[in-house]
């Protein structure tokens, strides 16, 4: 769209805070994103340390919301982090941050709302309202991209747990090889890392490995057909237990097909406990699911929630 169209237009600053990318945009109420940016995450040795490039990208979003005539109603931030259900980070496993994010972006909108969620279940928020879980009574939403994690979505609730902590598939454990969990054999770090493990050739990151599997390097093949293997069983494991009516991939690796989703499938075919197993669908809204949930978290947050994140 066109400045001149936005003029007026009410805007959500959407943020989708990854580990190799910082993502944001300016996202109407129906999801429609007006304008979007990004940065690399990695600065100074860290993951974006002490959110500075969040910071820093939410207040080059809101004077491009001013610009274009647009009223910024609040921030929806998306973390790949442990999130509390009152919007607090409560794990310091990817992003290097000392304070709590609702405090440093805050200052950015006086008297707004600012929402701070696990960017998995703003994923699979994205993908309930407009994407690929749509109109399905329950799906499991899996984030593949440099970590791994899910969340699970029933009558268009995203389930948060108890301590907002219902996202660890990633923890699961791979028996029988060296790395300690699903994420550190299947997510983007893991599969660059066990290909450079394997070769003594470094990688900047998945991406890197694909194009070397494509090119037909062997070890590049392997690791990509054994992680795919890896998830594709955990995936029928967490069909076992929770049955959902679809598993809907997205995230910035898992929704590129290929190798990884072709061994991915064959596995979980392989794996499934029973017949007619829920089918496994992309995200319709691709790596930008994550982004647009987040403005969507902060669109829905419920008035009196939203209240206690205001600061006047």
């Amino acid at each position: 769209m066109s400045a001149a169209s936005d003029a007026g237009a009410r805007v959500v600053v959407a943020l989708d805070v990854g580990g190799t990318t910082l993502s944001g945009g300016l996202v109407a109420e129906d999801g429609a994103v007006l304008c979007a940016a990004e940065r690399p995450a990695a600065r100074d040795g860290g993951r974006d340390p002490g959110l500075h490039g969040t910071v820093a990208l939410a207040r080059e979003l809101s004077v491009r919301a001013q610009d274009m005539g647009a009223e910024v109603v609040g921030i929806g931030a998306g973390f790949p982090e442990y999130v509390s259900q009152v919007g607090t980070l409560t794990s310091r496993d990817v992003i290097g941050w000392d304070e709590q994010p609702a405090g440093l972006l805050a200052p950015l909108v006086p008297g707004r709302p600012v929402v701070v969620e696990s960017d998995v279940r703003c994923g699979a928020l994205a993908e309930a309202r407009t994407g690929s879980g749509r109109g399905l009574g329950s799906f499991l939403y899996v984030s593949l991209g440099t970590g791994l994690s899910a969340a699970f979505v029933q009558d268009g609730r995203v389930w948060a747990g108890q301590r907002g902590e219902a996202l660890g598939l990633g923890t699961w454990p791979v028996h029988g090889v060296l790395s300690p969990d699903l994420e550190g054999y299947t997510s983007g770090s893991g599969i660059a890392a066990r290909y450079s493990a394997v070769t003594g050739s470094a990688v900047a990151g998945a991406r890197a490995v694909v194009a070397r599997a494509e090119a037909g390097d062997a070890a590049a093949f392997d690791v990509l057909s054994t992680a795919g293997g890896a998830l594709g069983t955990a995936l029928a494991w967490a069909v076992a237990l929770l049955d959902p009516a679809a598993i809907v991939v997205g995230g910035g690796l898992g929704t590129v097909g290929g190798l990884l989703d072709e061994s991915m499938r064959t596995a979980y075919a392989a794996h499934a406990r029973r017949r007619g197993q829920p089918p496994v669908r992309h995200a319709e809204l691709g790596a930008r699911s994550g982004l647009v949930g987040a403005a969507l978290a902060a669109w829905e947050h419920p008035a009196d929630a939203r209240e206690s994140h205001r600061v006047a």
